[in-house]
């Protein structure tokens, strides 16, 4: 096992990447809620990239041109509902969440730390349902 696979945040996957989701939350209470709304989907925007390195490391081809166009996907989404329907950007990270979960082998088996996947569900959801609660409550 490497090192990326025994850390804290590996090792303890869904309490760990919870408490993180939460905290993240927390720069949302406080910002004005037009702000609160561009913070997350730039935030979004980010996180869609990520399954892009992924798949450069991985190597495949294949692999690469359909996480560079989901990725465009969530962009397009998030710059959307910037747009014309902010209080929709946390379906981005519901929807996300649901890209992650794709990512358990077999589905899309590409090569990446074995804890991620459910690290980036769990804080996708928590993100997603917490925005709008925030929001809603705003």
């Amino acid at each position: 096992m490497s090192d990326i696979d025994t850390h804290v945040l590996a090792t303890h996957t869904i309490p760990a990447w919870s408490v993180i989701g939460l905290g993240s939350l927390s720069v949302h209470l406080v910002l004005p809620v037009d702000v609160s709304h561009t913070l997350a989907a730039l935030l979004l925007t980010l996180i869609a990239g990520a399954y892009i390195g992924f798949a450069v490391n991985d190597g495949r081809l294949s692999r690469i041109l359909v996480e560079s166009a989901v990725a465009v996907g969530f962009v397009a989404f998030a710059c959307w509902a910037l747009l014309y329907a902010p209080i929709l950007l946390p379906l981005g990270y519901i929807g996300h969440a649901v890209w992650d979960f794709l990512h358990h082998p077999p589905i899309f088996n590409v090569k990446m730390p074995r804890w991620y996947v459910p690290a980036c569900v769990v804080v996708d959801v928590i993100f997603g349902l917490g925005l709008w609660a925030i929001w809603l409550v705003q």
